[in-house]
């Protein structure tokens, strides 16, 4: 905008915010009639909301909302709008990438929501800021926003930046200290189940959409609108470690996997969101914005530190590379053995193991002689020499004998025999409980050495490995 129209604007959000114009109103025309509230307390209650969370601003916001009475002042701001947005506007409705973000409507939403938003930031900041803000969106193709997870399975004594723009934050184990680190509007919405956040580890991730605003889609099928918002709108993460990397495939997945190996220990999503600064222009949606919980089992959280964090960064690159064919394929056992890590129940974690190990030395299409075909393959792979390929082999086929007693029998001996390369009448038993995370670690250091190695092992690769 121009400087003189940037006066203009000024002018009219003053004239619309004045008190003889504007009137803060209870949103449900459906409920009882509440206490009035003038527009210098609403101002008060927004700042309030947008950076700390209480139960009264919230109330507040999400009870009243700020109505320009005035039709005449009203018209004249709309008209700015419309002139300014004429590019994205069709049908005085108009589409933000908050809808592409965290939802809202597909067909786009009513000019009424863009000034609504308006009036908040001029109540709360003042017209200059709101100008400001105004001025941003029209020129600037690109807004910000982040990604945010709750993790289970590790724990930080501090806060962590893996990469630029991407960081582990250890949650406090108070509910009342809760509100320094998460978004109010996260907390209001995840509110009954708050408790679920104390002590973890948050993951917060730094990305860009763009463009800000768009034209409506004039479709008519949800999969077209689909289709035609991905085309639409890109994002990507904010990170100068990695660039050009489109946030829908990141994170928080191929962190989780890279955390798991690198930190020995099942690290899995409970809650994801992405949030949308409320006080943002472009961000029409934020109140209809979701977020999901995922229920896994919680095993030990391991303590993490810049050690772990620098092999995970090494194996994430390695993971997230989405032209890498061995990545696709380490998919299945990756998360198999994740599970493995994370589950309580032993029959499972053994169901786990045996289909990670199959899916890295097994044959596609081949039946015949899986335990020993499997016992060789892992033990050329990881064995170092004659006499521990022949330890391994022992140990994998005791895998593999608590893999079939769990799937057909439902239940695991209390002790598992291995032979640790001698005789069977050499062999030993040991309890079941302890050799079950030997077995994990095997199945860690195969997924580990073919990431590593760059190599996903097929039929080539073992008559070679075998021939020597």
């Amino acid at each position: 905008m121009t400087e003189e129209r940037k006066q203009e604007l000024r002018q009219l959000l003053q004239e619309a915010t004045a008190p003889e114009n504007l009137e803060i109103r209870q949103r449900s025309a459906n409920s009882s009639p509440l206490s009035p509230i003038d527009i210098h307390g609403y101002g008060v209650h927004l700042r309030q909301y947008w950076k700390f969370y209480t139960e009264t601003s919230l109330w507040v916001v999400t009870t009243y909302e700020p109505n320009i009475i005035n039709e005449a002042v009203k018209s004249k701001l709309l008209g700015f709008i419309r002139v300014e947005f004429a590019s994205f506007i069709d049908e005085d409705k108009i589409l933000s990438a908050s809808f592409f973000l965290i939802g809202g409507f597909a067909a786009g939403f009513p000019l009424d929501y863009l000034l609504r938003q308006l009036l908040k930031i001029t109540i709360a900041y003042g017209t200059e800021k709101a100008a400001s803000t105004f001025d941003k969106c029209t020129k600037e193709t690109q807004g910000s926003f982040q990604d945010i997870a709750v993790l289970e399975g590790i724990k930080l004594a501090s806060e962590i930046q893996v990469f630029d723009g991407i960081r582990l934050i250890p949650l406090p184990n108070s509910t009342s200290e809760l509100r320094r680190y998460l978004p109010s509007s996260l907390l209001w919405r995840a509110k009954e189940r708050e408790s679920s956040f104390i002590g973890k580890t948050l993951l917060v991730v730094d990305c860009s959409v763009s463009p800000i605003f768009h034209k409506p889609f004039q479709t008519s099928t949800i999969q077209e609108h689909e289709d035609q918002k991905n085309r639409t709108f890109w994002v990507e993460v904010n990170s100068k470690d990695l660039p050009n990397l489109k946030a829908d495939s990141y994170p928080p997945k191929f962190l989780c996997e890279a955390l798991s190996l690198a930190c020995n220990s099942g690290v899995n999503v409970s809650f994801l969101t992405r949030f949308l600064a409320e006080d943002k222009l472009y961000n029409l949606s934020h109140e209809m914005g979701g977020f999901s919980w995922a229920s896994y089992p919680s095993g030990k959280a391991i303590k993490v530190g810049h050690p772990e964090i620098e092999k995970a960064k090494r194996l994430y690159k390695k993971l997230a590379n989405p032209n890498s064919e061995i990545a696709k394929k380490l998919q299945i056992p990756t998360n198999r053995w994740i599970q493995s890590k994370a589950n309580k129940d032993p029959e499972n974690k053994i169901i786990d193991l045996g289909i990670a190990l199959e899916s890295l030395y097994l044959p596609k299409n081949k039946t015949d002689q899986l335990s020993l075909s499997l016992r060789l393959r892992a033990a050329w792979h990881l064995g170092e020499n004659k006499a521990h390929r022949k330890e391994l082999i022992d140990e994998f086929d005791a895998i593999y004998t608590l893999r079939s007693e769990a799937v057909h029998n439902g239940e695991l001996s209390p002790k598992v025999k291995i032979r640790k390369g001698n005789k069977a009448k050499q062999g030993k038993s040991i309890p079941t409980s302890e050799f079950i995370p030997r077995a994990q670690e095997l199945c860690r250091d195969s997924i580990i050495k073919i990431l590593e190695d760059g190599e996903f092992p097929d039929d080539d690769y073992w008559k070679d490995l075998i021939l020597g």
